[in-house]
């Protein structure tokens, strides 16, 4: 894979990370908002249920009774409804934070393929200066030799 390519695939997976980072925020954020709401509204329930207990022995009209049941019945479908949001919230959030686990390992072993190619890269350079430097000493030995010269003198004065 060339460079370009792989830089712009680490740049890809690098926004697509960050945008999954603020979607898993996002739902956090809203899981927590439903959670809050769900625990007042089972706080309220419980609250209502034992004022209504309370009053149980309180003469009252048959209508106003009724109308009791009725709303405690009403805030038990709401707190249920608020339970049935809340764990879909739950599921999203988690669905969210697999995503981002999976584009943190895909942008992490990009990020180590192009570190590899840039240690493969200076690892051939390195080489090639060895190469270079070792032909030099070489061809530099060859002439000392054919002048008749000692190789350790001639070097020292083709480096100079």
């Amino acid at each position: 894979m060339n460079p370009a390519t792989l830089q712009t695939l680490t740049e890809l997976a690098k926004a697509k990370c960050d945008a999954a980072q603020a979607r898993y925020a996002t739902l956090q954020r809203a899981l927590e908002q439903a959670r809050s709401h769900l625990t007042t509204l089972q706080q309220y329930a419980r609250e209502y249920e034992e004022r209504a207990r309370c009053r149980a022995g309180d003469q009252r009209d048959p209508s106003a009774e009724r109308n009791q049941l009725v709303f405690l019945e009403r805030l038990h479908e709401a707190v249920l409804a608020q339970a049935r949001e809340t764990e879909g919230r739950e599921q999203a959030a988690a669905a969210a934070a697999d995503d981002l686990t999976q584009c943190l390992r895909k942008h992490k072993s990009l990020e180590t393929l192009a570190q590899r190619r840039v240690e493969r890269e200076r690892r051939t350079e390195a080489r090639r200066e060895q190469k270079s430097t070792d032909e030099f000493a070489q061809r530099s030995q060859e002439r000392a030799a054919a002048l008749g010269l000692n190789p350790a003198t001639a070097t020292a004065r083709s480096e100079s």
